[in-house]
């Protein structure tokens, strides 16, 4: 009995390694150790090289050379674009909405403030310097958020799109 289950945990380590292998998708900067990858079942958004616009649609199969959609397979040296921004964290926009959001919920704050909690009469309840600063604070905020990056990994000469294996 003994045998036999060691037997089994062995066999389980000479084996191991002749198992199946997943591939996907790898972006990477050759100067760059970050990359971002696209696994089998996931959305992917690219720009192939002559088209005006981007197709956006799932991975469903990854084979040696190219990506397949449905009953579509598209070359991977035929992809001169992908769209990263759902890969990628999107500081600046967040930072933007931020700044837009906490200015007008200032000047809200201090409407309800004036008008409600001191009761204050109409004339004093808009105050010119709030509503300047509080519009500022709105123009910076979009400001940002319409002049963030927008993330896209185009394909030159360090920048590589290639398939990879996971063992």
């Amino acid at each position: 009995m003994k045998i036999k289950i060691l037997l089994i945990i062995l066999s389980f380590f000479v084996f191991e390694n002749h198992g199946y292998s997943q591939k996907y998708l790898e972006l990477r900067k050759a100067s760059r150790l970050k990359y971002f990858s696209f696994y089998p079942g996931e959305n992917i958004r690219f720009k192939m090289y002559g088209d005006e616009y981007f197709t956006n649609s799932v991975i469903t199969g990854i084979s040696d050379s190219t990506l397949n959609f449905n009953n579509i397979q598209i070359p991977v040296s035929k992809i001169e674009i992908i769209d990263i921004r759902n890969k990628t964290s999107n500081m600046s926009k967040s930072l933007g909405l931020l700044i837009s959001g906490g200015s007008l919920a200032y000047f809200a704050i201090d409407f309800i403030n004036l008008s409600l909690v001191q009761k204050a009469n109409y004339k004093d309840v808009i105050n010119n310097k709030t509503l300047i600063n509080c519009s500022i604070g709105i123009g910076i905020g979009v400001f940002v958020r319409l002049f963030a990056k927008k993330k896209y990994f185009k394909r030159n000469k360090l920048n590589r799109i290639w398939i990879q294996d996971i063992q």
